[in-house]
C-alpha cells in the first residue's frame, strides 16, 4: 500500500485484506496486525481510518453488502423476468472464488450480528433491500402475464431469499451435494416451480 495512496483506495485495501483474513482465519482470530500485515501496511495506519477493530469489521460487513449491491446493479432488466429473478439471486450464491470468500466473511459477520446491534442493523438493511429487489422483479413478471397474478409478490420474495441463503449456508457446511452446479441447479428448480413448471424458451 503506498504512503500516498487516497484515502478511499487505502480503505478498499484494508477492507479487501480483512475479507482475505477472515475468510481463512475467522473472525475471533482475525487482529489488526493480520490485516495490516495482509494490507502490506502498518498497524498505525490501519487505525487512522478504523480506531477499533469493531469499525473495522462494521466497515467490511458494509464492504461485502457493496459489493453483492454492485452485482445486482449490473443484471439488465430484461426479459423473461424469470431470468432476472435467477441473476438477481446468483448475485450472493457462491458461485466463484470471490462469491466463496464473501460467504465464509458473511457467515462470520451473520454471528457477530447476533449480539452487535449495529452489525445486526446492516444485514437487515441489506437484506430488506435484496427481498425488495426480488419483489420488484416478480411484481413486474405478474404484470408482464409470465407470473399468476394470486401469487403473493412479498412473500415469495421472502422465502425466495432464505432459500439461497439456505443452499449458501449447506454449501459452506458441507459441500458436497453443494457445489456450484447443483446451487444453480437447485435454484432454477425452484424458479421453474414458481414460474409454472418451467423456464423460459
Amino acid at each position: 500500500m503506498t504512503r500516498h495512496a487516497e484515502p478511499d483506495v487505502r480503505r478498499t485495501q484494508i477492507a479487501e485484506a480483512l475479507l482475505s483474513t477472515v475468510a481463512e482465519r475467522g473472525l475471533a482470530r482475525t487482529t489488526l496486525a493480520d490485516v495490516a500485515q495482509v494490507a502490506g501496511t502498518s498497524v498505525g495506519l490501519v487505525q487512522r481510518y478504523f480506531r477499533t477493530k469493531d469499525e473495522l469489521l462494521r466497515f467490511g460487513v458494509e464492504y461485502v453488502y457493496q459489493r453483492a449491491e454492485e452485482r445486482v446493479r449490473e443484471v439488465p432488466i430484461v426479459p423473461p423476468i424469470r431470468e432476472v429473478v435467477v441473476r438477481l439471486l446468483e448475485t450472493v450464491l457462491p458461485l466463484d472464488a470471490e462469491r466463496e470468500k464473501e460467504l465464509r466473511v458473511w457467515l462470520a459477520f451473520i454471528q457477530a450480528s447476533l449480539t452487535d446491534s449495529k452489525m445486526a442493523a446492516i444485514h437487515k438493511a441489506a437484506t430488506h433491500g435484496l427481498i425488495d429487489g426480488v419483489q420488484e422483479a416478480l411484481e413486474g413478471a405478474q404484470r408482464a402475464g409470465d407470473l399468476a397474478p394470486e401469487a403473493d409478490a412479498a412473500a415469495e420474495a421472502m422465502a425466495l431469499v432464505a432459500f439461497v441463503d439456505g443452499l449458501s449456508l449447506h454449501h459452506a457446511a458441507t459441500g458436497k451435494g453443494y457445489g456450484a452446479a447443483e446451487i444453480r441447479a437447485a435454484l432454477g428448480t425452484y424458479v421453474d416451480r414458481l414460474f409454472g413448471g418451467g423456464a423460459a424458451a
